[in-house]
């Protein structure tokens, strides 16, 4: 299995991230985690200044960034960065999406669909694309990782998430149409 380290910089880390991680890579099929050195839960403070390299013509702030796909290098194998304050971030903190933010199945989906996308970056890079290459590629992967990952770890679910996930997908716009207000404000 792919080891997990903390790397936060004056961060109380959420004891509940790094086991969510760690239960999301044992049920994703370990041949699409060959290669992977690591990945690495860190917050944005630690992450640093600067920008991403273009993403569909943006630059985007690294610090605001969920997640980082690092590619092998000449020194190294690839690897995964996970920014936890930024994906915790992106949960709304009163009302209904409070309460259901202690259920561990909300959790890890949470968790799950950043370490997905990222390792969706690492099967594009390894095995190749489902669809064009880079983002799209990524969310193509993404979307394939969380059936499987779904199927395996709450298999007794399957019936019931497929009549709640409408309802899920409108609380998350709704959460992000919010988060866009409040930072436009």
């Amino acid at each position: 299995m792919v080891p997990v380290y903390e790397n936060y910089k004056d961060y109380p880390a959420p004891r509940y991230a790094r086991a969510a991680i760690e239960n999301i890579l044992a049920k994703l099929p370990q041949q699409y985690l060959s290669g992977l050195r690591s990945v690495v839960l860190t917050n944005a403070t630690a992450v640093g200044e600067g920008k991403t390299h273009r993403i569909k013509g943006k630059k985007y702030l690294r610090r605001e960034c969920l997640g980082y796909y690092h590619p092998k290098t000449t020194d190294g194998q690839a690897w995964i960065e996970i920014v936890v304050d930024n994906v915790i971030a992106g949960w709304p903190t009163s009302g209904i999406a409070r309460v259901l933010w202690r259920f561990p199945l909300i959790r890890n989906a949470r968790f799950a669909q950043t370490l997905c996308h990222e390792v969706g970056h690492h099967l594009d890079h390894i095995l190749g694309a489902p669809a064009p290459s880079g983002e799209a590629a990524a969310e193509a992967w993404k979307k394939r990782l969380l059936r499987l990952y779904g199927r395996r770890q709450y298999w007794y679910l399957v019936p019931f998430m497929r009549l709640c996930a409408g309802l899920l997908e409108t609380i998350l716009r709704v959460a992000a149409r919010r988060r866009e207000a409040a930072r436009s404000r």
